[in-house]
């Protein structure tokens, strides 16, 4: 924010993943500088649990935003007859739109922010009671401590290439069909990743997870050595 008030820049902050956290203590130690944007992007449909499509956008003066999207045209001079303030037209590159804020309003109308607040705040000590387990068991190596929920791993210890061997770890993972991580790469390093921001993930999701991983790591192990055995 430093810098941007210096050299007069506009400070974008895409939080479409992370921002919601904000409403959880955990979230609020990890994203201080977040009140210091110009904007904001936020997705209620990760954050918030919602319908896919509830995207939002929030910009710090309203008249910003008008300069940057208001335009005129003949054939909409009427709608303008009479107004006052701002319509949503004036607001962004929509003109007609489906009334997407009733999916974001009506949850926090019927529950409150409570449910919300301690739906995020359980990911994060998901997130990081997996990074804790995984670390005391052998072979694994890590990425950074999670902020939020996302960790990326991989196992090291196996012979050959660790990068296919990971790579056939996420393959068996994905065959189990019970649990679902993706894949990254970080230093040009195959990595194995979680993302844990789901309503419907708890704990022993994870468990399941570790044990999984542990499984899989041994039947290949056993499997190399029942290879190595035969060409001898």
């Amino acid at each position: 924010m430093k810098l941007a008030n210096e050299f007069d820049l506009w400070l974008h902050v895409d939080a479409a993943y992370g921002g919601f956290f904000l409403l959880c203590e955990e979230g609020k130690e990890v994203l201080k500088g977040l009140k210091g944007a110009h904007s904001i992007v936020l997705d209620p449909h990760k954050g918030m649990f919602l319908p896919y499509g509830s995207g939002a956008v929030l910009v710090r003066n309203v008249e910003w935003l008008a300069r940057s999207q208001t335009y005129h045209a003949d054939y909409m001079q009427d709608a303008r007859a009479g107004a006052v303030g701002y319509s949503p037209a004036d607001l962004s590159l929509e003109l007609s739109r489906p009334f997407r804020g009733m999916r974001f309003w009506l949850p926090l109308k019927l529950f409150g922010v409570a449910p919300f607040r301690a739906a995020l705040s359980e990911k994060i000590w998901l997130a990081r009671y997996f990074y804790d387990q995984l670390s005391r068991l052998d072979g694994w190596e890590l990425g950074p401590y999670p902020e939020l929920t996302v960790v990326f791993f991989r196992y090291v210890s196996a012979p050959g290439d660790a990068d296919a061997f990971n790579q056939r770890l996420l393959e068996q993972i994905m065959a189990d069909g019970r649990i679902f991580i993706s894949s990254t790469r970080v230093n040009d390093m195959f990595m194995l990743r979680l993302a844990v921001l789901h309503f419907r993930t708890h704990l022993d999701h994870v468990e399941y997870l570790l044990g999984l991983l542990q499984r899989l790591v041994t039947d290949q192990q056993e499997v190399k050595d029942i290879s190595a055995t035969s060409d001898e």
